[in-house]
């Protein structure tokens, strides 16, 4: 093989990337078991001081010998990767600036150390005696873990502090009544000497953060819009003005607003929150409620083939219960029904995750579970959504990427995805394509007026995103918006301005995913005239995987001269 030095543009590149994929992964282990690589899979992520400061110089070497390679030699989808490893390093770079990310919040660390445990038994496929060993290491790891993660937090938001408490709660559950089920149910065999050190461990973490960490001055909450303005670029490859971005977005709402009111009149109904209580009513009794969703999927994937929307995977997906080790952690943490499937040991079947409806719960219980999932829910979801047309069809699409990179970004990890450069594709596609395949008739009519109430809220997660990340909002400031502009609850605004808080540029890619998509579409269709087909476009734009939105825009238009 010959040096880097000496090799073409193409291989050296290809080498540089092999690199870059080895750091992503020994670096995130936690993401890495996520996406089926069982190597990284005894281990924590080193966040001891020295090892923040070896992976920040890890990837200041990545860049520097980037650097030394021209992306204008590089073909398509090589340049394709070359930019987004760069700004994905980039962004990793700057989240270990001081102030940055480890130094303030501490969800960073909770979520990290209840995944590490419970995603062997979410995602790994390797036989129950190798996952067990795997559970030991990183049971083993856990006590310095929070150690070092005590020694590094400087400060944190009150409302990062709450959540990062209730993710212990995740973890302790999981510790204490998750593991024994697993125990019964599967045959694990774990020393139960480590477990109960990690427990001590998530407790004394869990009453520092509620009372040392607590009593620290607080950190901001916003990243400011010059990092904001980074993260677009970086991530999504938006060359936006945030602020006025904000603007345009509360413009959507409006007319969002004006549609709503009008779809109201005309189908009897005072209020899209009044279709969704008599939605609620419509719902599977407790005998059929599993089989429903099976139904559902096989109805969806009946109106793509004569609808001839986009290729169908051949990879099928079963519903099940939440499984019981997980049911009591479930609540606590960022625990999805549907997960990207392992990119590198993918099952025969995978299995998406639903709430159990419990027999043995007081029957006004077992009633709102059904209510909350009602058949309305179960068919934009969890069906259209998630598992099947949106991310589960936009997933099996990406296995084929020839982009190395737009082939795992998608992968969920433990509080987020792996490289956000994603992020408008896989939000901008489950919701595009919601609403174009429920639009084929797979809704009611009440159900699409419920379902055009979501792009106001995904309009209103934009604005609160740029608003609060470039200190324009407070959070008590983007609650009362989301409340009065999206109407959410005051307990799921709240939820909503936290998630938006930690993860700068998570929010926005949902409206910027999707006005993407519809204005590509409607260039193709302007361009291509009587030849432009529904199916092969939609074929063509998954094809390059998780990759922006913006650059696959850019890509495909090229294609059009």
């Amino acid at each position: 093989m010959p040096s880097q030095s000496q090799a073409s543009p193409g291989s050296a590149f290809d080498l540089w990337l092999d690199d870059f994929l080895v750091h992503l992964f020994r670096r995130r282990p936690v993401d890495a078991t996520f996406a089926g690589l069982g190597q990284y899979s005894d281990f924590l992520p080193d966040m001891s001081r020295e090892g923040l400061a070896t992976t920040l110089q890890e990837i200041h070497l990545l860049l520097e010998k980037l650097g030394g390679i021209r992306p204008e030699s590089l073909d398509t989808y090589r340049r394709i990767d070359y930019d987004l490893a760069k700004g994905f390093l980039e962004m990793q770079a700057w989240e270990r600036t001081e102030g940055g990310v480890f130094d303030r919040n501490p969800v960073s660390y909770t979520s990290e150390a209840a995944f590490a445990l419970m995603s062997l038994f979410l995602s790994d496929t390797r036989p129950i005696g190798q996952r067990a060993a795997s559970l030991a290491a990183r049971l083993r790891a856990i006590p310095a873990f929070f150690r070092n993660a005590r020694a590094n937090l400087l400060a944190a938001p009150a409302l990062w502090i709450d959540r990062a408490i209730d993710e212990c709660k995740g973890g302790l559950n999981f510790l204490s009544l998750g593991i024994p089920i697993l125990v019964e149910d599967e045959g694990l065999v774990v020393d139960q000497g480590l477990v109960d050190a990690a427990i001590l461990a998530f407790r004394e973490f869990s009453d520092y953060l509620d009372t040392e960490l607590r009593g620290k001055p607080g950190a901001e909450y916003a990243c400011g819009k010059k990092a904001f303005k980074e993260i677009l670029g970086w991530a999504h490859e938006a060359d936006i003005d945030p602020i006025e971005y904000a603007r345009h977005a509360e413009r959507v709402i409006d007319e969002c607003d004006a549609e709503l009111v009008r779809s109201c009149a005309e189908l009897g109904v005072s209020s899209p929150e009044e279709v969704l209580g008599n939605l609620a009513l419509v719902h599977p009794d407790e005998s059929s409620y599993l089989a429903e969703y099976g139904a559902q999927w096989e109805r969806l994937r009946a109106l793509n083939e004569a609808e001839q929307l986009v290729t169908w995977p051949d990879f099928p997906l079963e519903y099940q219960e939440i499984p019981r080790w997980a049911r009591e952690a479930q609540p606590h943490l960022y625990f999805l029904y549907y997960r990207c499937p392992p990119r590198y040991a993918r099952p025969s079947t995978y299995r998406y995750n639903v709430t159990p409806i419990d027999p043995a719960l007081p029957a006004e219980k077992r009633e709102a579970l059904l209510k909350g999932n009602n058949t309305y829910v179960i068919k934009t979801n969890h069906v259209l959504h998630h598992g099947g047309i949106g991310h589960h069809a936009q997933n099996w699409h990406a296995l084929g990427s020839k982009s190395r990179i737009g082939q795992v970004s998608c992968t969920d990890g433990a509080s987020r995805l792996l490289m956000l450069c994603s992020g408008t594709l896989c939000e901008g596609w489950a919701c595009y394509i919601t609403s174009l395949a429920g639009s084929r008739g797979f809704l009611s009519p009440l159900e699409e007026l419920a379902e055009r109430s979501s792009l106001r809220r995904m309009a209103a997660r934009a604005v609160v995103d740029a608003r609060l990340h470039c200190q324009v909002y407070s959070t008590e400031d983007a609650i009362r918006f989301y409340r009065e502009r999206a109407k959410m609850s005051e307990s799921f605004a709240r939820s909503e301005v936290v998630k938006n808080s930690l993860f700068p540029g998570g929010a926005i890619m949902y409206l910027l995913g999707v006005e993407g998509i519809e204005a590509l579409k409607r260039e193709f269709m302007s361009r291509k005239g009587a030849d432009f087909n529904l199916k092969g476009f939609h074929d063509e734009f998954l094809s390059y995987g998780g990759v922006p939105v913006e650059r696959i825009a850019k890509e495909m238009k090229a294609g059009l001269r």
